[in-house]
């Protein structure tokens, strides 16, 4: 370990004078894409101003829950960080230039935080760093790696620390890129990427297939960051169709911030129609016990989000983007035999809401949503 990072220091001081690395033209592209789709319009810069944007994850959520754990005993101040991202977002080059080189001049941890979570979700996705990424970045992405496996970004500060300033630069300017591909996803995803093996909200995964009685521990997948106070509980019945009924879910907002603007804006569900049925979203599914034919939960697939390019089965159904709704242990909403036998003919159900509790229609029709989800027939979450 100790030899890797001495690598990186060796490798960065030549960075400013050595040859790019060949580049992938395809991710840079994209980067931009996604940040011109995103992009708010903005003044232009009057005497050097900085101007306010927020079109990024705030300072608080880009702060690690345990500073301890990055080798510093206080939380870093992530707030040029936070607009500096949000004006690579916001396309506005005077306060990137500015907050680029405020940023440079700040703390290591800073800068091994703001590149160091950006690279660990890209290395869920992705075997390296990318063509377009300096040498210094290559080298960083190993490390990050090494963090990601062991749960450990502690290496990081200091990797970071004993780089000269162009190669420092090099690495903000290839995860300012990434920052700026990544910024759609949701801020609670991005702002712990190195969760503590304990004490945090976490599910056991085995490997499906095996012998739970053999089964070792397992993989430890941290949900923690999924959890919203937007709060619903859901009912079972048949929608009528142009064609056919279809098994459907009814979705009753429990607490406060659940409701329309919630599944509309949050969830990115479409408005409701009333004579058909809409395209099948595979990037929705809704989980049912294969056994008693109880809902499990609602989940937006996490590859949807990252991974849109790839072919739909080819995304992990068990890595999540939200859970938008988790039934009590036991599940205790079970599905009638006809409502079963129609969601596995169609391997899909009509997600719709939201309705108020113990109606049986919405009190206003034009502010209902829906979602064609896809139906997994499985024995857990």
């Amino acid at each position: 370990m100790l030899l890797f990072i001495a690598r990186i220091g060796s490798w960065g001081r030549g960075a400013g004078s050595e040859s790019r690395m060949t580049k992938s033209h395809g991710r840079k592209s994209r980067a931009r894409n996604k940040g011109r789709a995103r992009g708010a319009a903005f003044a232009s810069a009057n005497a050097g101003t900085l101007h306010q944007h927020s079109s990024g994850p705030s300072a608080a959520d880009l702060q690690p829950a345990d500073p301890t754990r990055w080798g510093v005993d206080t939380a870093p101040d992530m707030r040029t960080a936070s607009a500096l991202v949000s004006a690579c977002i916001d396309r506005c080059a005077p306060c990137q230039q500015s907050l680029a080189d405020k940023l440079l001049d700040e703390e290591a941890v800073v800068l091994a935080v703001l590149a160091g979570s950006v690279y660990t979700l890209h290395a869920e996705s992705e075997p390296d760093a990318g063509g377009l990424a300096s040498r210094a970045t290559q080298v960083f992405f190993g490390l990050v790696q090494q963090a990601r496996d062991y749960r450990d970004p502690g290496m990081l500060p200091a990797a970071v620390e004993m780089l000269p300033r162009d190669s420092r630069a090099a690495i903000l300017e290839d995860a300012l890129d990434l920052w700026t591909y990544y910024g759609h996803v949701d801020a609670g995803l991005l702002r712990e990427r190195y969760p503590s093996p304990a004490g945090l909200s976490t599910v056991t995964v085995t490997v499906e297939g095996s012998d739970p009685a053999k089964a070792g521990p397992g993989v430890v997948v941290d949900i923690s960051a999924l959890g919203h106070p937007a709060a619903y509980s859901v009912r079972t019945d048949m929608t009528l169709t142009g064609s056919a009924r279809v098994a459907s879910v009814a979705l009753v907002p429990e607490s406060a911030e659940a409701g329309y603007e919630d599944l509309r804006w949050r969830c990115g569900w479409e408005p409701y129609i009333f004579q058909g049925l809409p395209s099948a979203d595979p990037a929705w599914v809704l989980k049912i016990d294969h056994t008693s034919g109880a809902l499990l939960g609602i989940v937006r697939l996490l590859d949807a989000t990252l991974l849109p390019e790839r072919q739909p089965w080819e995304w992990r159904q068990d890595v999540y983007d939200r859970i938008l709704w988790r039934a009590p242990v036991p599940a205790s909403t079970s599905a009638s035999a006809e409502w079963l036998e129609a969601a596995r003919r169609r391997d899909t159900a009509l997600l719709y809401g939201p309705l108020d509790a113990g109606a049986a229609a919405p009190a206003d029709w034009e502010r209902l949503v829906s979602v064609h989800a896809h139906c997994q027939f499985t024995d857990r979450m």
